[in-house]
């Protein structure tokens, strides 16, 4: 099967740019016409050079080059000559010749500025090589990178960034590494990029005065990870209290990146949580959406049963009021949105509990964010994780809680880091696979299977045979033609079915994030395709019934919870004392995101508003509830995940 690399691209520099198969018609660098620059018949000689030099015969592309005269080329000609025969003498690591070529070809490349910034470039890479690094960051501070290609550039960033960090000039090196990632386009791309930490490192330890001249440096650029810098600086600047820089910064962002929906969605968020910081809240005054009506009335009267009970028996100073505004969503997003409008612009509580299903939680949240509005949520939201912030807390574990423990060092040890997923073509499927895709490629891994299932299907063999790498016969039909043979020969001999295709098992393990119900049809096909003993791993609603009952027989069958053991807590005590029956789920999720929030604002009673309770948040860094542990990791809260296996017994702990 073919493999899917997230390996970062580091400055293994090995190769010069090399010279590009020339057009006549070109019309790059300053818009310079080069049309009139090269011949012809010059071009023809120099391609056929370049053909034989990217099939490896660079002995007798060189000699063919060379027989090339001077006599009678123009000089941009002349320039791309020595220019290619500095390229090859580099690649046969001959760097003193190489770099004598290069210096030779720049006195004649001055009508062609792209192939001017090509050549400083090559000889900034031979340099690089020979160990001269002053010469090498002198002669590449000459070229003008916009001149260069796509690739080029990168190079040339990359390569500056690196000799300017070891010179000691830190500002150079962080303008370079920022321009280097300007093929990131969008938010998510920068912050999975493992790079951007050491930018962000670089660039907080910058005086005020080095980072305001390092954004005017990018005034005119359209670059992502500089909008997402800014943004970051503004969200310091408001948890410090100050409004006008917050608001200075945010002028800076929308001037510039305007017409970026990702960047402007971003700093909304920010702009309304600097607005509304100094609103007077009563912070024991909270808010609760849940379907008090409709289909799912049961399921929300449930989730006031836990909640009914934390109000019992946490608040046991009677001084300490709590009030709280209930709101019936209906079972309706767009009705669970309208009521967390409600409960800030009308009742201006200090935080809202909600988002009973996935798609209420999502439509809630979104609406809780433009008001800077703490929003607990009892089900998982379906953002991506720049949408999302600390301001936002799942109970039952989000996605990125989950995927995060999926890549942690010690599932890592335990099942092997080379990864592979078969998802749902759902929406909540595809929230997995796009976390998934972006943990994988911070931690620098490589996917070997990314693969989808259509849920309404009830014949999986095909996604199977996809991850397996069976299904693209023509790419094996080599091996599929011998197998066939022998199965001709053998046919009279065996009624027993046989695989023609052996499966190609590439991975260490598999993340299913799939439903019982179909991971219970999915899993025994990898059996029926030979493929035996894999790994799997799954999500928390695997801890079921028909999954402990069916698992064990299909291989090694983990997946990720909360640890909860069977002990008895406070909180199942005391339902059952009141109720007379066990909680489930729902209950204890109601009561946990309520316990999370008393913890927090009893933490200090004199916080008065949106701001304090923001700010708190942030310094908080762990919240703990009866079932569970939240960490601050990256503005997003984290919720600490177990691992458990299988077996014919039962369940056990997989990383004790």
């Amino acid at each position: 099967m073919r493999k899917i690399s997230f390996a970062l691209l580091f400055l293994v520099l090995t190769n010069c740019s090399g010279i590009k198969v020339l057009d006549p018609k070109r019309n790059i660098a300053e818009k310079v016409d080069t049309s009139k620059l090269y011949d012809q018949s010059f071009l023809q000689k120099i391609n056929s050079v370049q053909d034989k030099h990217r099939k490896g015969k660079t002995d007798l592309a060189l000699k063919e080059l060379m027989s090339i005269k001077e006599d009678g080329l123009k000089p941009t000609e002349k320039a791309s000559r020595k220019n290619l025969i500095g390229v090859m003498n580099f690649s046969k690591k001959n760097y003193d010749l190489a770099s004598k070529e290069f210096d030779g070809a720049l006195l004649m490349a001055k009508e062609d500025p792209y192939l001017e910034a090509q050549i400083n470039l090559n000889l900034g890479s031979v340099y690089f090589k020979m160990g001269q690094n002053e010469k090498a960051h002198q002669v590449l501070s000459l070229v003008n990178y916009k001149n260069l290609q796509d690739g080029e550039a990168k190079k040339f960033h990359q390569l500056y960034a690196l000799l300017s960090q070891q010179l000691g000039k830190k500002e150079e090196s962080l303008s370079s590494t920022i321009r280097a990632l300007d093929d990131k386009k969008t938010i998510r791309e920068v912050s999975s990029e493992p790079r951007f930490a050491h930018v962000e490192e670089l660039f907080q330890k910058l005086s005020n005065s080095e980072k305001v001249r390092l954004l005017e440096e990018f005034d005119q650029d359209n670059n992502v990870t500089i909008a997402y810098l800014a943004y970051k600086e503004a969200e310091t600047a408001f948890r410090a209290g100050d409004q006008d820089k917050v608001k200075d910064f945010a002028e800076w962002i929308e001037k510039r990146y305007i017409d970026n929906p990702e960047v402007m969605n971003l700093l909304s968020g920010l702009v309304a949580r600097n607005k509304n910081n100094s609103i007077k809240i009563d912070l024991r005054y909270l808010g609760i959406i849940l379907p008090l009506s409709g289909e799912q009335k049961g399921l929300g009267e449930r989730a006031l049963a836990g909640i009914d009970i934390a109000l019992e028996n946490l608040i046991i100073d009677p001084t300490k009021k709590y009030r709280l505004e209930i709101k019936d969503s209906k079972g309706n997003p767009a009705s669970g949105a309208f009521a967390v409008k409600d409960l800030v612009e009308v009742n201006n509580v200090s935080a809202i509990i909600g988002g009973l299903n996935s798609a209420e939680a999502t439509k809630e949240y979104l609406e809780a964010k433009k008001y800077g509005v703490i929003f607990i949520s009892l089900s998982k939201v379906l953002l991506p994780k720049e949408e999302k912030n600390h301001l936002l807390i799942e109970i039952p574990g989000s996605i990125e809680s989950q995927v995060n423990h999926l890549f942690s060092n010690k599932m890592l040890g335990r099942l092997g880091s080379r990864p592979a997923i078969l998802y749902p073509k759902t929406e909540i499927g595809e929230s997995y696979a796009n976390e998934f895709w972006r943990q994988s490629k911070k931690n620098n891994l490589g996917v070997t299977g990314l693969i989808s299932f259509d849920v309404n299907q009830t014949d999986y063999r095909d996604p199977v045979k996809n991850i397996l790498g069976i299904k693209f016969d023509r790419e094996r039909e080599e091996e599929l033609s011998i197998v066939n043979d022998i199965a001709s020969l053998e046919s009279k001999r065996s009624i027993k079915r046989l695989q023609n295709l052996q499966p190609q098992i590439d991975f260490d393990w598999i993340f299913v994030p799939a439903l019982p119900r179909e991971v219970v049809q999915i899993l025994p096909n990898f059996n029926y395709f030979d493929a035996f003993n894999l790994n799997y791993v799954g999500v928390p609603s695997w801890r079921s019934e028909l999954m402990m009952n069916e698992g064990y027989r299909y291989g090694n069958v983990y997946f990720m919870d909360e640890f909860s053991g069977n002990q008895e807590t406070s909180f199942s005590q005391a339902y059952y004392n009141k109720f007379n029956k066990q909680p489930n789920v729902v209950e204890t999720i109601a009561f946990d995101s309520f316990k999370v929030l008393f913890d927090l604002i009893e933490t200090n009673s004199n916080f008065e508003s949106r701001q304090d309770l923001d700010v708190a948040l942030t310094k908080k860094e762990i919240l703990k509830g009866e079932n569970g542990l939240w960490k601050l990791q990256d503005d997003i809260w984290m919720k600490d995940m177990s691992t458990f296996k299988i077996k014919r017994e039962g369940i056990e702990d997989a990383l004790l």
